[in-house]
C-alpha cells in the first residue's frame, strides 16, 4: 500500500470472520451487525474515509499493482472528470465455460463501448469523494448487489457530471458462474430492475440510455431473437415459417459477429459456438426481465394515477376557476353579440334575463352577467369540489377498511416466514 492510501474493508453482516484478518495488512475493517445491502455498506466505507478519491472493488475481484497509481493519474490530468469505470480483464479465475463466457462479454462491452460511459460499476469504479456525499452515494433500498451502482451512475450523468470508461484499469474476477445463479440473477437481480429504473428515467427525461450493453445492436439483436423464436413456434401450423427462422438466425449472428469473433480469437471456434448459444439465451430472458420491470412499472404508474385522479380537489381553486371561466365567457359572448350589433338575439343569450337579475345584451348588462356568472360559478364549483372530497374519503375509507380485514385473514391463514432466504448477502468490501 502506497503511503497516504488507506484500506477499508466492510464486512456486510457477514459471519465467517473473514474479515478480522484485515488489520494484519493495514486495513481499517468496519463490522455491520446485520446485512443491508452492498449500497449501505459502501456509503459506510466512504463516510469512513478520508481521502479525495473513493475506490471501490467487490469481494470477489483482485486488482493490479498499478491500479492506485493509474487512478490516481487519470483524475490529475482530467480535474472536471467525476467518476471512472474499469472493467473485467481476460482471465477470470474459474476456467469452466460460463465463467469466462460472461467474464469475457463484460470486458468486450467495456473495452469496445464508448470512452464516455452513462452509468457507474461498483466491482471496480472510482469516483471523487466530495461529488460521492453531496448525491447521497449509493441508494440503500437494494438488499442484494443489484444496480445500486448503475442507478448512481445514471444520478452522476443527469446531474451533469463525467465519467469515462477507463479501459486501462482491469480486474481478475473470482465468481463461479452456473446456468441457474448466472439466470436467476440476471433476471431477478439486474434485468427486472434495471428496466424498472429505465423506465423511470425515460418518464423523467424522455431519453433512454444508449451505451455499453444498451446500445442499438444489443437492441435490435433483443428483436431478432425474439422473432426467431416466434416463427419457430409458428412453423408447427405453417412449416415454411422455417425459412423465416432461418434468416432471423442469420440475421442474430451476423449482428453478433463482432463479439463472437472475438470469443473465436480468444477461445477458438467450439467457445464462440457456445457463446452465440448463451447470447442467443441471454436475449430470451432477458425478456423475461423486462416484462417483470415492465410490469411493476405499470403498477407504480397506475398507482400514480390513481393517487393523481383521486387526490383532493381545492374548493376555493376550482370554484375561482370556474367563477372566472363563467363569468368571462358570459362577458365574452355578450360583447361579441353587441359589437355585431346587439339585435338578433334570438334564443341564445336572451333567456338568461330570466335568472340573472340586471343582465341584458348590453355593455351594463354584460358586466352584469360578469360578476353574477362569477358567482354562480364558484358556488358551483365549490360545492362540486366539496361533494367530490365527502365521496373520495368515504369510498377509499370503505377500502382501506376492506384491505384491513384481508390482510388480517391472510396473516391467520399464511402466517409470515421466520426468516427469508433472499435476503442474505456475502460480504462486501470497500
Amino acid at each position: 500500500m502506497r503511503p497516504g492510501d488507506e484500506i477499508i474493508v466492510v464486512a456486510d453482516g457477514e459471519s465467517d470472520g473473514a474479515w478480522r484478518i484485515s488489520p494484519k495488512f493495514g486495513a481499517t475493517a468496519i463490522k455491520l451487525e446485520q446485512n443491508g445491502g452492498p449500497g449501505r455498506a459502501r456509503n459506510h466505507g466512504a463516510k469512513a474515509a478520508k481521502g479525495d478519491i473513493l475506490f471501490f472493488v467487490d469481494a470477489d475481484v483482485t486488482i493490479r499493482p498499478n491500479a492506485l497509481s493509474l487512478i490516481e493519474a487519470v483524475f490529475l490530468r482530467d480535474p472536471q472528470l467525476a467518476a471512472l469505470i474499469g472493467s473485467y480483464d481476460e482471465t477470470p479465475y474459474h476456467t469452466n465455460f460460463l465463467s469466462q463466457y460472461k467474464n469475457l462479454l463484460h470486458h468486450y462491452v467495456h473495452q469496445h463501448g464508448s470512452d464516455q460511459a452513462t452509468t457507474f460499476w461498483g466491482a471496480c469504479g472510482a469516483i471523487r469523494r466530495d461529488i460521492f456525499l453531496k448525491l447521497g452515494g449509493f441508494k440503500e433500498t437494494y438488499l442484494r448487489a443489484s444496480i445500486e451502482d448503475i442507478e448512481l451512475g445514471y444520478r452522476l450523468f443527469s446531474s451533469g457530471y463525467p465519467i469515462r470508461v477507463e479501459k486501462t484499469l482491469q480486474v481478475t474476477h473470482l465468481k463461479r458462474w452456473t446456468p441457474y445463479g448466472l439466470i436467476k440473477t440476471e433476471i431477478l437481480l439486474r434485468g427486472a430492475p434495471w428496466t424498472r429504473l429505465l423506465w423511470r428515467q425515460l418518464w423523467r427525461s424522455g431519453k433512454m440510455t444508449n451505451d455499453l450493453n444498451l446500445d442499438a445492436a444489443h437492441r435490435l439483436s433483443l428483436l431478432t431473437s425474439a422473432a426467431a423464436v416466434a416463427t419457430l413456434a409458428a412453423s408447427i401450423f405453417n412449416p415454411w415459417s422455417l425459412v423465416l427462422t432461418l434468416i432471423l438466425i442469420i440475421f442474430f449472428v451476423g449482428l453478433n459477429a463482432p463479439v463472437l469473433r472475438f470469443f473465436y480469437v480468444k477461445r477458438g471456434l467450439a467457445f464462440a459456438a457456445g457463446a452465440a448459444f448463451w447470447r442467443f439465451v441471454y436475449d430470451l430472458y432477458s425478456w423475461v426481465g423486462f416484462f417483470s420491470g415492465s410490469s411493476g412499472s405499470a403498477q407504480g404508474a397506475l398507482r400514480r394515477l390513481t393517487t393523481f385522479t383521486f387526490a383532493k380537489l381545492d374548493p376555493v381553486a376550482l370554484g375561482t376557476a370556474v367563477g372566472v371561466a363563467t363569468g368571462g365567457g358570459l362577458f365574452c359572448a355578450t360583447g361579441i353579440l353587441l359589437l355585431r350589433g346587439g339585435i338578433h338575439v334570438g334564443q341564445t343569450l336572451g333567456l338568461l334575463v330570466q335568472y340573472l337579475p340586471g343582465y341584458g345584451v348590453s355593455w351594463p348588462g354584460a358586466l352584469a352577467g360578469l360578476g353574477e356568472g362569477f358567482l354562480a360559478g364558484y358556488l358551483f364549483g365549490w360545492l362540486f369540489a366539496g361533494i367530490r372530497n365527502f365521496s373520495v374519503r368515504l369510498a377509499m375509507g370503505q377500502e382501506k377498511i376492506r384491505r384491513a380485514l384481508s390482510r388480517i385473514k391472510d396473516r391467520a391463514e399464511f402466517p409470515p416466514a421466520d426468516s427469508d432466504p433472499m435476503q442474505t448477502e456475502k460480504p462486501t468490501s470497500l
